[in-house]
């Protein structure tokens, strides 16, 4: 199993491609949090292995949003869609 790494800046629609948003925008959701991309990740049923809370993304260095350590086997692309179906509800 693949070790995964989800940051809530992938699913938020407010920001751009190249800002950090890695979904579709018409999945993406406005400002998600840590919480509730481990709850879709979970309700995908994929194995959710740490909530680290005091860690930033790379470009956000300056906003400790958080990420999850997903046990996922598979493309990391395909993780992300899975999850941001879930969270749109879409």
């Amino acid at each position: 199993m693949a070790i995964r790494y989800l940051y809530p800046c992938y699913f938020n629609a407010e920001l751009t491609r190249a800002k950090g948003r890695r979904v579709a925008k018409d999945i993406a959701v406005p400002s998600p949090n840590l919480a509730q991309v481990a709850r879709a990740a979970k309700q995908c049923g994929f194995t959710v292995l740490d909530e680290e809370r005091d860690v930033a993304h790379p470009a956000y260095w300056f906003s400790r949003e958080g990420r999850l350590r997903v046990e996922h086997e598979g493309s990391k692309e395909e993780l992300l869609k899975k999850v941001a179906h879930k969270l749109s509800g879409k």
